[in-house]
């Protein structure tokens, strides 16, 4: 079936996930404790206080994610960057308010979620589509969100899409959703079809093993804003124990996220479909220095009055650290999210859209 142009971005999203068969993970889907992956063994601790391991089907095989709190609790949920994965949020966790509920999830592809398999792509709307099969495995009508990066491009997506069932929104170091100029973008589809048919031959390759130094310090390499001690809490997640050494988790594959990217104005219609509070957490160093600043700029410049003028309540806060401040030196960002979490919500607006 074709989708008409008439239709809004946000009406074309809730169709195409309806559509893709998205409530195949109904909420009479049972969550299941983690196993390890065909006899690897995966590193991983409890002592930061992790209370339960979660595994949630789908089609392809589980997305994972790991719960800290009362499952009784405020429901949150958290949703990591970029080639991070749910020990994102290891060292936070335990600094906020003991009465949330606080799932955080890898996102497929990363963590101990399963890969797409070989030919598909990882997109923003397909991950839109995973975490709401996560959302209604859960049976959660009302619930908050909190994600870094990439995973707070899709929360805003997210609240957009279903106003009526996001209470709040955090935010770590993401101004707004990710979107490119249109001049480029035949050069940038010609790229992304070459270097995903390049990856997929990769992919089919055995993967690479390291010792655990090696793996630790190529993730530190890749990755300017991790602490040695951070790099090491998502390396427990990010990599798995195989016969020789350790091999990475993350799918080769996600380094192709698209083909094509949301305009600026569509990530404009989003930011002003969000209705709930809104708290923003910026970190004061830039991710990439230089030239990204004029972006980073432009797209707070674009974003923020819209938070201001659409949703119920917006708080700009910057803090002291870089990219990766929230596992870094969470006491940087805990006591604006714990603050936010305890005082009282306000009303959200009658929602006018038609989804």
């Amino acid at each position: 079936m074709c989708i008409s142009r008439t239709l809004s971005l946000l009406q074309r999203l809730q169709y195409f996930q309806i559509s893709q068969t998205a409530f195949k993970c109904t909420t009479s889907s049972t969550t299941m404790a983690m196993s390890a992956s065909e006899g690897d063994a995966y590193i991983g601790t409890t002592e930061r206080g992790l209370t339960q391991e979660l595994q949630f089907p789908v089609p392809w095989g589980h997305i994972t994610g790991k719960a800290w709190g009362d499952p009784l609790g405020r429901p949150v949920l958290g949703i990591h960057g970029f080639l991070d994965n749910a020990n994102t949020f290891d060292t936070l966790a335990p600094l906020l308010p003991k009465d949330l509920y606080l799932i955080c999830l890898d996102l497929p592809g990363h963590g101990r979620s399963s890969h797409l398999p070989l030919g598909m792509n990882y997109k923003y709307e397909t991950y839109l589509m995973d975490v709401h099969r996560v959302v209604l495995a859960l049976g959660w009508k009302k619930f908050s969100l909190i994600g870094h990066s990439l995973g707070g491009s899709i929360a805003i997506m997210y609240s957009a899409a279903f106003p009526a069932s996001v209470e709040s929104l955090t935010l770590l170091d993401i101004a707004g959703p990710i979107y490119r100029p249109i001049e480029g973008t035949v050069q940038r589809l010609t790229d992304a079809v070459t270097n995903k048919l390049e990856l997929d031959k990769a992919s089919e390759l055995p993967p690479r093993v390291f010792t655990r130094d090696e793996a630790l310090k190529k993730l530190l390499k890749a990755n300017s804003s991790l602490t040695p001690k951070s790099g090491a809490i998502l390396l427990e997640r990010g990599a798995r124990e195989v016969e020789g050494g350790y091999v990475y988790t993350r799918d080769l594959k996600q380094k192709i996220l698209t083909f094509f990217s949301l305009t600026a104005e569509q990530c404009e219609e989003l930011v002003k479909a969000v209705k709930c509070p809104v708290l923003m957490l910026t970190a004061k160093e830039l991710l990439y220095p230089g030239g990204y600043r004029v972006y980073h700029e432009e797209r707070k410049g674009s974003f923020l009055p819209l938070f201001e003028a659409n949703s119920s309540q917006f708080t700009e806060i910057e803090v002291d650290g870089n990219h990766h401040v929230h596992l870094n030196n969470p006491e940087q960002v805990a006591p604006h999210i714990s603050t936010f979490f305890t005082q009282d919500t306000p009303q959200q607006p009658q929602s006018t859209s038609k989804l």
